[in-house]
């Protein structure tokens, strides 16, 4: 699962005009354009080239992480900005209900960001949220439940292997400074955000 974040009013850097390819293809019907870039390789690799140029000429349009990476940027958001961001846009921001921030605010956030970027708080962060992840203790396997009581006896067991326990569930969501840095970049130009 990815949390989709588009820019309300973003700020446009480069037009479509300069990916012609994109422009082509994104103008046409969804099943039309497929049946034409599945059977063309060269022509496929063009368009996503196009693609890729334009989303980065024009961060503000769209952000997107996948879930194990969204939620370590958007708890180290809410804890940098509590005051731009409240307890319900943090709550639902944590799923694609639609929660967002007005232009304001989106650029405020994005502006904090990269000052917590440029006074090294960011990277001190991720340092010391790796070392929590490396000390995080192992959970117990709710497939067995740690036990040989049951039909799920640990020695059968193939998510822990008979251990009884599995790493960590936490272990699974990264936290990196240039996923903020994308984050924050994005928040300027998007003119407010919504994630869907």
């Amino acid at each position: 699962m990815g949390m989709d974040v588009y820019g309300r009013n973003p700020k446009q850097n480069k037009t479509m005009e300069d990916f012609p390819t994109m422009k082509k293809y994104d103008a046409m019907e969804f099943s039309d354009k497929w049946k034409i870039l599945d059977k063309d390789e060269k022509l496929r690799d063009q368009y996503f080239l196009e693609k890729d140029q334009y989303e980065d000429a024009n961060p503000g349009f769209y952000f997107r992480e996948n879930v194990w990476w969204w939620r370590p940027l958007w708890n180290y958001c809410y804890d940098v900005a509590p005051d731009l961001i409240n307890e319900k846009t943090f709550t639902d921001g944590h799923s694609n209900s639609g929660a967002g921030l007005g232009n304001y605010k989106s650029q405020r956030l994005g502006q904090r960001l990269l000052e917590e970027i440029e006074s090294g708080r960011t990277i001190k962060y991720q340092a010391e949220y790796i070392q929590w992840q490396d000390d995080l203790p192992p959970d117990t396997c709710t497939r067995c439940n740690a036990n040989n009581r049951g039909n799920r006896k640990m020695k059968d067991c193939n998510v822990c292997d008979g251990k009884g326990e599995k790493e960590s569930w936490d272990k699974h969501y990264p936290f990196d400074v240039d996923v903020v840095k994308r984050f924050a970049e994005f928040c300027i130009q998007s003119g407010g955000f919504e994630i869907c």
